[in-house]
């Protein structure tokens, strides 16, 4: 194997090691684990040697291992001690960090790359649609400016979060977050973006914090918002509704828009190549609150409404501000 390995016993002296820690080694033999750990350091980042981190060679500062702590167990002897050793195992890792730096620094570039160009635009059409609403074409070609350059703004962000989550970079912060106050913020930016149809709060004002990354969470209820907007007008409201009971937080998106087919419910949140119907050319911002979502350890739905349109919602699970765990499933 490539592995390098050594077994070490009880007190943690090496016993056993394969050809690839001969290699590894080669002239300098690792007597116990205490010495292994001499001819490494942990990264700034990474906590102290355990079960398993990250080390860097002293002798080679950019090579990096991933060591492995597998303890070995036995019955129980009359000293009282169950362990009878650990298995250390090195594995090269160097590449694979290397590549993973290179992907997030990508990442990080394209982002401001592709932010700074469509904020500016987009805060540039707004500031014409004001000026020269006294000419209804300009006003009208401006504010589509402004219309095109938000919905752009939006898909950017739903393909970084798609760039990321497929590279193993999607990172959440975990912390207690109002929905309700992300929900107003999203009205707000609704009636921005589209004023002609209203956005309004329905079910328990104040419903309990549920644990999650608030930015992401933003991310999928203006998704949700933007997507029903489509579909509203001055007299079909879009309504964010608020539920809880003693494990979730629940947050609906309704709609009067299009009847939710049951072929369209079952997929609308899935990235479909040849959409049926008008629900699954809402793009990929469905998919993205999947994602998200469920990433967050929530679940996310599309269901036909009685009255005509749909729902769509997201649950979250609850933060316990005694325990800072969430609540269980």
């Amino acid at each position: 194997m490539p592995e390098a390995v050594l077994v070490c016993d009880r007190d943690d002296r090496v016993r056993i090691v394969n050809l690839a820690a001969d290699r590894l080694f080669a002239g300098r033999p690792v007597r116990d684990r205490a010495d292994l750990l001499t001819r490494f350091e942990p990264l700034p980042s990474d906590p102290e040697p355990d079960e398993s981190v990250i080390l860097q060679a002293r002798d080679v500062p950019k090579r990096l291992f991933e060591l492995r702590s597998v303890p070995v167990s036995r019955e129980k002897q009359p000293s009282g001690n169950l362990a009878a050793g650990r298995i250390l195992i090195l594995r090269d890792v160097t590449e694979t960090r290397l590549a993973r730096a290179e992907r997030r620094a990508f990442l990080s570039i394209l982002s401001h790359e592709l932010r700074t160009p469509i904020t500016t635009i987009y805060a540039g059409s707004r500031v014409l649609a004001r000026r020269i609403t006294a000419r209804p074409a300009g006003g009208e070609i401006a504010a589509d400016i402004s219309a095109e350059a938000a919905h752009l703004y939006d898909v950017v962000e739903d393909l970084l979060v798609l760039t990321r989550a497929e590279q193993g970079l999607l990172e959440l912060s975990i912390e207690p977050v109002l929905l309700q106050r992300i929900a107003e913020t999203s009205i707000r930016i609704a009636a921005r973006r589209s004023p002609s149809v209203p956005v309004v709060r329905d079910g328990i004002p104040d419903p309990p914090a549920v644990r999650g990354d608030p930015v992401y969470i933003e991310q999928v209820i203006r998704n949700l918002v933007t997507i029903a907007s489509r579909y509203g007008g001055p007299d079909a409201p879009v309504v964010i509704q608020l539920a809880a009971d003693d494990r979730e937080v629940r947050l609906r998106v309704l709609d009067k828009g299009p009847d939710l087919e049951p072929h369209e419910a079952t997929r609308m949140l899935d990235l479909v190549e040849e959409p049926r119907g008008p629900r699954q050319s809402a793009g990929i911002g469905p998919f993205v609150c999947r994602r998200i979502v469920e990433s967050m350890g929530g679940r996310i739905w599309a269901l036909p409404r009685d009255d005509g349109g749909a729902e769509v919602g997201f649950a979250l699970p609850r933060y316990d501000e005694a325990t800072d765990e969430v609540m269980p499933a």
